[in-house]
């Protein structure tokens, strides 16, 4: 019994542009040659992740679309 649907998707480890380079486009185009990569695949679902105080990245990544549906926590012990 299979209790999930398979589900292809492309998931982005980590990109970084350096800080005197930002807000030149430069994200936005490496994305778009992202979503090209997937496209090629017949991939039509990206995930990644950004650690909760990069509020650079929040910014980046809603103004590219991506939804939130998903929070990770933690406990030291």
């Amino acid at each position: 019994m299979r209790l999930k649907k398979d589900i292809s998707l492309f998931y982005v480890h980590q990109i970084s542009i350096v800080e005197t380079k930002r807000n030149k486009g430069y994200g936005s185009s490496l994305m778009k040659c992202i979503y090209e990569m997937a496209n090629d695949r017949g991939i039509d679902l990206i995930k990644l992740d950004y650690w909760c105080e990069n509020s650079v990245a929040k910014d980046f990544y809603k103004k590219q679309n991506f939804i939130k549906y998903r929070e990770f926590v933690y406990k030291e012990l």
